[in-house]
């Protein structure tokens, strides 16, 4: 019989999380403490039954997050190095950008946003108001559809296909107005075209009488991390607008990039 006082504590917070994923987390909180252990010894320390311990350090070993070394311990996986190198500039992206982005909304005297994708959906992470008096209803942390919002199309086109693919596979094509694309395979043509383009547009899309245009931004390694997008009525911005204004953002979007370690030429 396992004796009880070896077993940790579940908190309140742990029972209401993910089971499998609390104990994932508790797997590789403890390898980072102790890099080397064995499964017994780490099944031991945390009170784990065999066959969940096992699936558990598989499906880490899978993903990358962890991984078997010769002598039969494990370490973190460089997954997880990867991840905090991306989650470390992401963190930085905001004084990267801010003065930019403030920059930005003088010149173009729209709205501005910088915003991330997060799951299946796009938010915004910043926001610097325009000077116009008519203004647009947005705010840091709104969530945004990634099929009917220019900063969406922007923060999807540079992905590989197949995580393009499992971004879709979630999308539920609700058509946020009239003009709104509802069509998967035309949405996927609208892609290759952004993409190609180099940045993408809103024309009343998302909300009825709102255009905008969105630029993507990219980390050192040349992946798409976020993207800037200028915000405004349809009286602040014409169709025929969307070209320069999209040059200026696209300009914004590279100099952000360029403090974040993007050299545009190691990576055509």
């Amino acid at each position: 019989m396992d004796n009880v006082t070896d077993r940790p504590i579940e908190t309140s917070d742990e029972r209401s999380a993910a089971p499998a994923l609390t104990k994932g987390f508790a797997i590789l909180d403890l390898i980072a403490q102790e890099p080397g252990l064995g499964f017994a010894a780490i099944r031991s320390r945390l009170g784990l039954p065999n066959s969940s311990c096992h699936h558990l350090i598989s499906t880490l070993c899978k993903v990358g997050a962890l991984q078997l070394q010769a002598d039969r311990g494990y370490v973190l996986g460089l997954r997880l190095f990867e991840l905090g190198t991306i989650a470390a500039t992401q963190r930085n992206i905001e004084q990267s950008a801010m003065p930019a982005l403030k920059r930005l909304a003088k010149e173009v005297g729209l709205t501005c946003h910088l915003g991330v994708m997060e799951g299946t959906e796009a938010v915004y992470l910043m926001k610097v108001e325009g000077l116009r008096e008519i203004r647009v209803n947005t705010w840091i942390g709104k969530r945004l559809s990634l099929h009917s919002s220019s900063l969406g199309k922007v923060l999807l086109a540079w992905l590989p296909d197949s995580e393009i693919e499992d971004k879709l596979r979630y999308a539920t094509w609700e058509a946020k107005t009239p003009s709104t694309i509802t069509d998967p395979a035309q949405f996927r043509d609208l892609l290759k075209t952004v993409r190609a383009r180099g940045w993408a547009f809103d024309d009343q899309e998302d909300a009825p009488s709102i255009r905008c245009v969105a630029a993507p931004v990219f980390d050192l390694k040349g992946r798409i991390i976020a993207a800037i997008s200028a915000v405004g009525t349809v009286l602040d911005i014409e169709p025929e607008r969307f070209p320069a204004l999209a040059e200026q953002l696209r300009a914004t979007a590279a100099e952000i990039s360029a403090n974040l370690g993007y050299k545009q030429a190691e990576h055509p």
